[in-house]
Protein backbone atom coordinates (compact mmCIF):
# COMPACT_ATOMS: atom_id res chain seq x y z
CA UNK A 1 0.00 0.00 0.00
CA UNK A 2 1.10 3.37 -1.12
CA UNK A 3 0.67 6.23 1.73
CA UNK A 4 -0.69 9.46 0.23
CA UNK A 5 0.09 12.34 2.84
CA UNK A 6 2.89 14.76 2.49
CA UNK A 7 4.71 13.96 5.17
CA UNK A 8 3.55 10.66 6.24
CA UNK A 9 0.43 11.84 8.44
CA UNK A 10 -1.39 8.82 7.52
CA UNK A 11 1.35 6.14 8.50
CA UNK A 12 1.50 8.46 11.82
CA UNK A 13 -2.14 8.19 12.70
CA UNK A 14 -2.04 4.17 11.67
CA UNK A 15 0.91 3.11 13.55
CA UNK A 16 -0.43 5.17 16.78
CA UNK A 17 -4.07 3.94 16.87
CA UNK A 18 -2.18 -0.25 15.27
CA UNK A 19 -3.91 -0.15 12.13
CA UNK A 20 -7.77 0.54 13.51
CA UNK A 21 -10.53 -0.14 11.01
CA UNK A 22 -13.40 1.43 10.90
CA UNK A 23 -12.35 4.06 12.63
CA UNK A 24 -13.51 7.78 11.98
CA UNK A 25 -12.02 11.47 11.28
CA UNK A 26 -12.55 15.09 10.42
CA UNK A 27 -10.28 16.32 7.82
CA UNK A 28 -9.88 20.33 7.62
CA UNK A 29 -8.06 21.62 4.63
CA UNK A 30 -7.91 18.31 2.86
CA UNK A 31 -7.34 19.48 -0.69
CA UNK A 32 -7.29 17.04 -3.25
CA UNK A 33 -9.64 14.00 -2.85
CA UNK A 34 -6.07 11.74 -3.23
CA UNK A 35 -3.35 13.59 -3.54
CA UNK A 36 -1.53 14.49 -1.05
CA UNK A 37 -4.53 13.78 0.97
CA UNK A 38 -4.37 12.69 5.08
CA UNK A 39 -6.97 10.81 4.96
CA UNK A 40 -7.84 8.68 1.74
CA UNK A 41 -6.13 5.40 2.63
CA UNK A 42 -8.10 5.73 6.22
CA UNK A 43 -10.97 5.79 3.83
CA UNK A 44 -10.17 3.25 1.42
CA UNK A 45 -7.69 0.56 3.22
CA UNK A 46 -9.31 0.98 6.72
CA UNK A 47 -13.00 1.42 5.82
CA UNK A 48 -12.99 4.81 7.93
CA UNK A 49 -15.38 7.51 8.20
CA UNK A 50 -15.60 10.88 8.62
CA UNK A 51 -16.05 14.49 7.23
CA UNK A 52 -13.66 16.30 4.93
CA UNK A 53 -13.61 20.11 4.63
CA UNK A 54 -12.12 22.48 2.10
CA UNK A 55 -12.28 25.54 0.98
CA UNK A 56 -11.94 25.16 -2.87
CA UNK A 57 -11.12 26.38 -6.07
CA UNK A 58 -9.02 28.32 -6.73
CA UNK A 59 -7.34 27.14 -3.07
CA UNK A 60 -7.84 23.79 -3.66
CA UNK A 61 -4.25 22.14 -3.35
CA UNK A 62 -3.62 20.99 -7.45
CA UNK A 63 -7.31 21.73 -8.34
CA UNK A 64 -6.98 25.47 -8.29
CA UNK A 65 -8.52 25.86 -11.61
CA UNK A 66 -11.85 24.06 -12.10
CA UNK A 67 -15.40 25.31 -10.84
CA UNK A 68 -16.60 24.35 -7.41
CA UNK A 69 -18.97 21.94 -9.67
CA UNK A 70 -15.79 20.27 -10.79
CA UNK A 71 -14.02 20.38 -7.61
CA UNK A 72 -16.82 18.74 -6.10
CA UNK A 73 -17.43 16.20 -9.08
CA UNK A 74 -13.76 15.13 -8.65
CA UNK A 75 -14.26 14.21 -4.94
CA UNK A 76 -17.41 12.12 -5.30
CA UNK A 77 -15.92 10.61 -7.79
CA UNK A 78 -13.09 9.37 -5.57
CA UNK A 79 -13.86 9.63 -1.86
CA UNK A 80 -16.87 8.46 -0.33
CA UNK A 81 -16.40 11.10 2.60
CA UNK A 82 -18.43 14.05 2.93
CA UNK A 83 -17.29 17.47 1.89
CA UNK A 84 -18.22 20.33 3.32
CA UNK A 85 -16.78 23.39 0.93
CA UNK A 86 -16.41 27.11 2.33
CA UNK A 87 -13.87 29.20 3.94
CA UNK A 88 -13.30 27.06 7.53
CA UNK A 89 -13.40 30.45 9.55
CA UNK A 90 -17.09 30.69 8.96
CA UNK A 91 -18.44 27.21 10.54
CA UNK A 92 -19.79 26.23 13.16
CA UNK A 93 -18.00 22.95 13.69
CA UNK A 94 -19.77 22.51 16.81
CA UNK A 95 -23.20 22.53 15.10
CA UNK A 96 -22.02 20.49 11.82
CA UNK A 97 -20.28 18.31 14.15
CA UNK A 98 -23.91 17.80 15.89
CA UNK A 99 -26.07 17.58 12.53
CA UNK A 100 -23.16 14.93 11.09
CA UNK A 101 -23.30 12.48 14.24
CA UNK A 102 -19.92 13.20 15.09
CA UNK A 103 -18.77 10.45 17.47
CA UNK A 104 -17.87 12.65 20.45
CA UNK A 105 -14.38 10.43 20.39
CA UNK A 106 -12.88 10.65 17.15
CA UNK A 107 -9.86 8.87 15.93
CA UNK A 108 -8.34 11.54 13.96
CA UNK A 109 -7.92 15.15 13.55
CA UNK A 110 -5.84 16.68 10.54
CA UNK A 111 -6.25 20.70 10.66
CA UNK A 112 -4.28 22.13 7.38
CA UNK A 113 -4.92 25.35 6.21
CA UNK A 114 -2.94 27.87 4.07
CA UNK A 115 -1.80 30.47 5.38
CA UNK A 116 -0.85 29.28 8.88
CA UNK A 117 -2.59 32.20 10.24
CA UNK A 118 -5.76 30.54 8.80
CA UNK A 119 -4.73 27.26 10.12
CA UNK A 120 -4.67 28.13 13.93
CA UNK A 121 -7.65 30.78 13.76
CA UNK A 122 -9.81 27.38 12.60
CA UNK A 123 -8.01 25.44 15.56
CA UNK A 124 -9.78 28.23 18.19
CA UNK A 125 -13.17 27.00 16.48
CA UNK A 126 -13.12 23.48 17.34
CA UNK A 127 -15.87 22.71 19.83
CA UNK A 128 -12.76 20.69 22.25
CA UNK A 129 -14.88 20.88 25.32
CA UNK A 130 -17.76 18.55 23.82
CA UNK A 131 -15.41 16.61 21.27
CA UNK A 132 -12.34 14.49 21.53
CA UNK A 133 -9.33 13.25 19.20
CA UNK A 134 -7.53 10.64 19.46
CA UNK A 135 -4.25 11.66 17.21
CA UNK A 136 -4.36 15.16 15.93
CA UNK A 137 -1.71 16.59 13.45
CA UNK A 138 -1.66 20.48 13.11
CA UNK A 139 0.44 22.34 10.23
CA UNK A 140 1.85 25.61 11.73
CA UNK A 141 4.55 25.84 9.17
CA UNK A 142 6.76 27.46 11.55
CA UNK A 143 9.41 27.30 8.92
CA UNK A 144 7.84 30.35 6.96
CA UNK A 145 5.47 32.14 9.93
CA UNK A 146 6.66 32.20 13.42
CA UNK A 147 3.26 33.36 15.25
CA UNK A 148 1.43 30.11 14.96
CA UNK A 149 3.44 27.14 16.59
CA UNK A 150 3.58 27.80 20.33
CA UNK A 151 0.14 29.40 20.88
CA UNK A 152 -1.69 26.27 19.16
CA UNK A 153 0.70 24.34 21.58
CA UNK A 154 -0.60 25.91 24.79
CA UNK A 155 -4.37 25.40 23.28
CA UNK A 156 -3.41 21.80 22.64
CA UNK A 157 -1.68 21.08 25.76
CA UNK A 158 -4.33 23.25 27.58
CA UNK A 159 -7.04 20.05 26.53
CA UNK A 160 -4.40 17.07 27.12
CA UNK A 161 -3.00 16.47 24.59
CA UNK A 162 0.42 15.09 24.21
CA UNK A 163 3.38 16.29 21.32
CA UNK A 164 5.08 13.42 19.80
CA UNK A 165 7.08 15.31 17.24
CA UNK A 166 7.38 18.14 15.28
CA UNK A 167 7.89 17.49 11.45
CA UNK A 168 10.17 19.62 9.41
CA UNK A 169 9.65 22.99 11.29
CA UNK A 170 6.05 22.54 9.29
CA UNK A 171 3.80 20.26 11.33
CA UNK A 172 3.06 19.06 15.00
CA UNK A 173 1.69 15.66 15.57
CA UNK A 174 -0.12 14.64 18.82
CA UNK A 175 -1.80 11.86 20.49
CA UNK A 176 -4.69 11.84 23.94
CA UNK A 177 -3.17 9.26 25.85
CA UNK A 178 -5.98 8.49 27.74
CA UNK A 179 -7.85 7.38 24.58
CA UNK A 180 -5.17 4.87 22.99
Amino acid sequence: MEFESQIGQDKFVLEQLKNKKNGYFIDIGSGHPVKINNTVILEKHYKWKGLSFDYGPPYAHTLRNISMEEFINVWNTNRNTKLITGDARLHDFKKIFEDNSVPKIVDYLSVDLEPPVVTFEVLKLIPFDDYQFRVITFEHDFYREKTTREPSREILKGYGYKLIKEVNNQEDWYIKEDLL
